[in-house]
């Protein structure tokens, strides 16, 4: 019988897999590119903070800042000067409107009324004064010519003194001879009767004289008082004349303009309402804006007029307008509140105050903009320069340098063999 052969097969050996290298060697060549690139990073990342610190440095040092500034404007209120009632508004809310515009008419019938009537005392008070002075030239003429009559009743006077003279020193002639027995006794009477006559006739004139004189005073008495006469009709023109003016004013406030360019807010007026003297209708905000920036004391040190600044306004994102600080308050805003603070009483505790600053637009925002009083912004402005040291800036980017070195060229840590 056949006999079967065993055949026994050996089995193959497979090689083993080859084993990663361990150790130190293989942990540096799996993690060294690696740290390098976190070296390398670190040393960027110390160089640019630094950099970005000096940058913020130095902007901290030139420029300050506040979020406590506003739009201001010097807004116009526009009231009646003049009681009425309102026949037209010719405005509405927010509406543009420029220097010299009707803004609102009032009843006009009233102040005509008063116009005329001021005419009439006038031209009354005119006709007055003509005949007053009428008077005046009258009285003038009547004093001539009493005067006249003074001056001739003298010049007959001083005949009659001249008269009686001779009369006198005939009568002393005839009675000397009549001593001496030259004349007769009825000569003697004739020049004694002439004599007598003459004094009489003087006497007369005198008298005269006294009598023209006293009317010529009389009569400038009364050219005194129709001079005051003249001058009160004269007091009452001007009176009337100014009353003429004041109505015509008035006439003329009845039409309310606009006293320049501007935007009517705060609308308070309709057709229709009757407005009191100085009564607010609504308020004119102009074109001219500017910003008010309450800085800390603390930030107004090195600033001064004239300085750049930086605008940027809340209402218009991304905008940013250049302008100027144009002045600062003197004194804390505090200081000239309703209610200021009086720190010389009770426990006190410091506070840093804030200053009002103006600052201006180099130029003025387009009207259309909408930017009106009360309005945030932020202001940025250039204090100063920044100046620093070359020595300074030379150490710092050694010590930079050798610190961004040190982080490259460390040596690499070895890591511990597990046990």
């Amino acid at each position: 019988m056949a006999t079967e052969t065993q055949v026994e097969l050996e089995p193959v050996k497979s090689s083993p897999p080859k084993a990663r290298p361990s150790g130190p060697a293989g942990e540096r060549i799996s993690n060294g590119p690696r740290r390098s690139k976190l070296r390398l990073i670190g040393a960027a990342a110390l160089v640019f903070g630094v950099i970005i610190g000096l940058v913020f440095f130095a902007h901290f040092q030139s420029y300050e800042s506040t979020d406590d500034a506003f739009i201001d404007v010097h807004s116009v209120n526009i009231s009646s000067k003049v009681a009425g009632r309102v026949a037209r508004v010719l405005v509405t809310d927010n509406q543009e409107v420029k220097k010299g515009d009707v803004l609102v008419e009032l009843d006009p019938r009233d102040f005509d009324a008063q116009v005329n009537e001021q005419k009439a005392a006038l031209n009354s008070a005119v006709a007055q004064l003509d005949a007053a002075r009428a008077g005046l030239e009258q009285g003038l003429a009547h004093v001539l010519t009493l005067q006249a009559t003074v001056e001739s009743d003298q010049a007959a006077a001083e005949a009659a003194r001249a008269q009686a003279d001779l009369s006198a020193k005939d009568l002393k002639r005839s009675e000397d001879l009549y001593n001496q027995k030259v004349v007769s006794s009825h000569d003697l009477d004739n020049a004694r009767a002439s004599g007598k006559a003459s004094q009489e006739t003087l006497n007369s004139d005198l008298k005269k004289v006294v009598s023209d004189q006293a009317q010529v005073n009389e009569a400038k008495a009364q050219v005194g008082a129709i001079t005051a006469l003249v001058q009160s009709q004269q007091a009452k023109i001007d009176q009337s004349t100014a009353s003429l003016d004041t109505a015509t004013l008035n006439q003329s406030y009845a039409k309310v303009y606009a006293p320049e360019d501007g935007r009517v807010t705060r609308k308070a007026v309709a057709p229709g309402d009757y407005l009191q003297l100085g009564q607010s209708m609504f308020a004119l905000v102009p074109d001219d804006v500017w910003v008010t920036a309450n800085f800390k004391e603390s930030q107004i040190g090195l600033m001064r007029p004239g300085q750049p600044v930086e605008i940027d306004v809340d209402a218009l994102p991304g905008h940013k307008f250049d302008g100027r600080v144009d002045s600062i308050q003197a004194g804390s805003g505090a200081a000239f509140s309703l209610l200021p603070p009086e720190n010389a009483t009770g426990n006190y505790v410091k506070v840093v105050q804030r200053v009002p600053v103006k600052l201006v637009f180099n130029q003025q925002p387009d009207a259309g903009l909408p930017l009106g009083p009360g309005e945030s912004v932020v202001p940025t402005v250039k204090v100063q320069d920044f100046h620093y040291s070359p020595l300074a800036l030379a150490l710092v980017l050694a010590i930079v340098t050798g610190l961004a070195l040190l982080i490259l060229l460390a040596p690499v840590r070895k890591p511990r063999k597990a046990s």
